[in-house]
């Protein structure tokens, strides 16, 4: 294809105007789809192009204002370098990409078209935006972010904010956008403030069409910037919002509200009944007041005793819905053994998991943290830790093939043969565990502790192993045949890796872990080490790395690390320094090299990425989703595939914690056991009980010992009764009485003749169990 340049400047050197400069680049057009320009910031490039058989325009050097203003479809623009205010200003279907930066007002009143920016926007990009239904939305896609007042006035456009390298990265929408959107959506990825409009937008997760529509036009937007590099970062659905507008029936929803009283007695009532409905039919009706303090039917509310419908917090949050509070009573009580034995009937490992590597869902949520310091849940969890398995169920004839031997095929073994079902472990490794025994550093979780938690699982009557069992199609059906179900656990110990030059220099955390765990063999490390990826396992990396004798350890990330807790504690205080955002281009014998041309010196480079499920033995009966590059399987919320007699738990479906992975355990487990009732199964739906229902301030704070007395003594007892008889004490009628049920049961009850409603004992009960319902 034959291709047309023009030079912005004359023979002279001078720069050509904005106005002669136009009138050559249309004069070409009129006669060449192929155009080169060498603009020296002239404004209107490409303003009203169009050619018979599509018009392709190149931009080299800095491109002035209005760059596709009025763009027709069938133009493509790509400006490579930075353009000013108002790219794709009223574009009407022109596909422009820049690959730098753009200022002010990008696609300002843009009715059709894509435009993409490799690089940041300024401020109110994306205002009053149009969009025809007969026509496809206009779409705005940016690489980094955004300037203030965006999506001002939008009436349809879409916009995508990557949130790679951003000019604000603590706040990449800017200052508040979306301010009189009647329509269109933000997706975005990456903190906003709360400044957004929320009179004209709601922020939401994706849901699953609007995840697809990002995975299918993500690729066209990367290759059009040249950052297919990019990919798998950018397709990581749990990064991703999505700002909608507010519709006008749910805007209209937001200004309705209840008719004050006294307008309602005026316009209405008195009206229509001359204040009293009944004075004709019923003239002799006793109309005289009630008194202000009634009983029985009278009253306007009745209180209720909710003993235990509603969850703790420490209780709602664990994925496997450990009884905290009920633990802790039962401590109280003295029954410790029934006490361990309850905890061991939610989880085979609670002082591996609960009380050692867990970050403590329980703990980070726990009520008692408004009085002094949330209960210490591994203190528990390790208490438990040399406790017998409790007795299993009589044998029901029922077996169930296990792929994997982490903790979520651990406790769906665990809890299936609690109940008398048979359980076969098929794991490939020579040992159970998966990660937690392979990768976890033993400082983290002691050998010893792991180790009995190990003995107590295998003792298990009804669990059987077999390790070092590869995998394959033909085993699989074999086991589909031969068992009842088959549970699909075996991890993710794929690691993703990067194509950057050098990655063959790289080694995958998770063989570095592996290895680092063998005492015999362990791997070497040079003085200085850098990880790529500052997540909680590139935390356990860099201590791992010092171990070895590193001096000098560097996590770097594309974002904000995504580390916390006691991992991220523990990188630090052995001095583990970690950079963001910073991106590789480049490994070599001497380091990193950065796509800044900065060198991160290393002698040892590590990347902690992620890792991805090897399925290549699953049928074809078994759905899988490609997400990020990899296949994750495709479950209900009761874990079953596409084959309703095979399930999948645990990081084969999505990564998560160890916990959750228990907790998916415990559930599929629990789906097998009620569909071989014939029951059906339910998930955990107790609501979580409201911190205003609890009554803290009867609570002084108290010394917090590592006992775990001290912690049963210290729970609040969140929606559980704590038997104070508070609430009778301080009912000023003597309405409330406690009932003995035997067998140490017991309840609260309110006699209603005497009740008088005025919720003294909703509002002492230090464990939110009295309410005040409507009557």
């Amino acid at each position: 294809m034959t291709r047309t340049v023009i030079n912005g400047l004359d023979e002279n050197g001078r720069r050509i105007s904005s106005m002669e400069f136009e009138k050559m680049v249309r004069a070409a057009a009129s006669s060449s789809a192929n155009i080169h320009l060498n603009s020296y910031g002239q404004h209107n490039i490409g303003i009203r192009l169009e050619h018979k058989e599509g018009l392709n325009i190149t931009v080299e050097g800095p491109s002035g204002q209005r760059l596709g203003c009025m763009g027709l479809p069938g133009t493509k623009i790509v400006c490579k370098g930075a353009t000013s205010d108002d790219v794709g200003y009223l574009n009407i279907g022109a596909e422009i990409t820049v690959l730098g930066d753009a200022t002010n007002g990008a696609c300002n009143a843009m009715a059709m078209g894509k435009v993409y920016i490799g690089g940041s926007i300024g401020a109110r990009g994306l205002t009053m935006t149009k969009w025809n239904p007969e026509y496809e939305k206009p779409e705005l896609w940016v690489l980094g972010s955004t300037g203030d007042s965006f999506a001002e006035f939008n009436c349809g456009g879409i916009a995508v904010v990557c949130g790679i390298k951003p000019k604000t990265p603590k706040n990449i929408l800017g200052y508040r956008p979306c301010v009189g959107m009647v329509g269109g959506s933000i997706y975005f990825r990456g903190p906003i403030d709360d400044s957004y409009s929320r009179l004209n937008a709601k922020l939401c997760k994706l849901d699953d069409q609007q995840w697809q529509w990002l995975l299918e036009n993500m690729p066209t937007f990367l290759g059009n910037i040249q950052r297919e590099d990019l990919s798998e970062e950018l397709t990581i659905r749990e990064d991703w919002h999505v700002l909608s507008s507010i519709t006008t029936q749910e805007r209209a929803l937001m200004w309705a509200g209840p008719m004050p009283m006294a307008e309602f007695r005026r316009e209405h009532w008195d009206k229509t009944f001359g204040g009293d409905p009944l004075r004709d039919i019923a003239p002799g009706l006793d109309r005289s007041p009630i008194n202000a303090i009634t009983t029985g039917e009278l009253r306007r509310k009745k209180p209720y005793w909710a003993n235990n419908e509603y969850s703790a917090p420490c209780t709602y949050y664990c994925p496997i819905h450990i009884p905290t509070v009920e633990r802790l009573r039962l401590l109280r009580e003295g029954r410790a053994d029934e006490a361990y034995e309850l905890l061991l009937r939610y989880t085979p490992l609670p002082a591996s998991v609960c009380g050692a590597i867990c970050p403590n869902q329980c703990i980070q949520n726990c009520s008692r943290k408004g009085v002094d310091e949330a209960i210490d849940t591994q203190i528990l969890g390790r208490a438990a830790g040399h406790f017998p398995a409790p007795k299993p169920a009589a044998a029901t004839g029922k077996r169930v093939a296990i792929i994997g031997g982490g903790p979520g095929g651990m406790n769906a073994a665990w809890q299936l043969a609690l109940k008398g079902i048979e359980a076969h472990i098929f794991e490939q490794d020579d040992k159970l565990g998966g990660k937690l025994a392979g990768v976890i550093p033993w400082e983290r979780l002691p050998q010893a502790t792991w180790q009995y938690e190990i003995d107590r699982f295998t003792s298990m009557e009804g669990i059987e192993l077999h390790l070092n069992t590869t995998m394959t199609k033909g085993k699989f059906a074999e086991l589909q045949r031969d068992y009842d179900y088959v549970i699909v656990a075996v991890g993710t110990h794929e690691p993703r890796s990067i194509p950057f030059p050098g990655h063959e220099k790289v080694i995958p955390a998770l063989h570095f872990l592996k290895d680092a765990k063998n005492a015999s063999h362990p791997p070497q490390v040079g003085r200085e080490v850098v990880i790529i990826g500052a997540g909680n396992v590139g935390c356990d990396v860099a201590c791992e790395a010092y171990r070895l004798g590193a001096e000098k350890v560097t996590l770097i990330d594309i974002q904000k690390p995504l580390a916390f807790g006691n991992e991220k504690e523990a990188a630090e205080a052995l001095g583990a320094q970690f950079r963001w955002p910073i991106t590789t281009k480049e490994v070599t014998d001497q380091g990193i090299i950065t796509t800044d041309g900065e060198l991160i010196p290393a002698q040892t480079v590590i990347v902690s990425i992620g890792d991805v499920p090897a399925l290549s033995f699953l049928p074809d009966s078994v759905e899988t989703m490609t997400v990020g590059g990899a296949d994750w399987v495709t479950t209900n919320e009761a874990y079953v595939t596409s084959n309703k007699k095979v399930l999948a738990v645990g990081d084969v479906k999505r990564p998560g914690l160890a916990t959750n992975a228990l907790g998916a355990g415990k559930d599929a487990a629990e789906y097998i056991l009620a569909t071989e009732k014939g029951e059906k199964w339910e998930p955990f739906s107790k609501p979580l009980i409201a911190q205003s229902a609890l009554t803290i301030t009867h609570y002084a704070p108290i010394a917090k010992e590592a006992t775990e007395a001290n912690q049963a003594d210290r729970c609040l007892s969140c929606a559980s009764c704590r038997d104070c008889h508070l609430c009778e004490t301080i009912c000023p009628e003597g309405a409330i009485s406690r009932e003995d049920l035997g067998n140490g049961e017991y309840r609260y009850v309110s006699n209603d003749d005497k009740c008088i409603a005025c919720g003294f004992c909703a509002d002492t009960c230090p464990c939110g169990i009295w309410v005040m319902n409507p009557y």
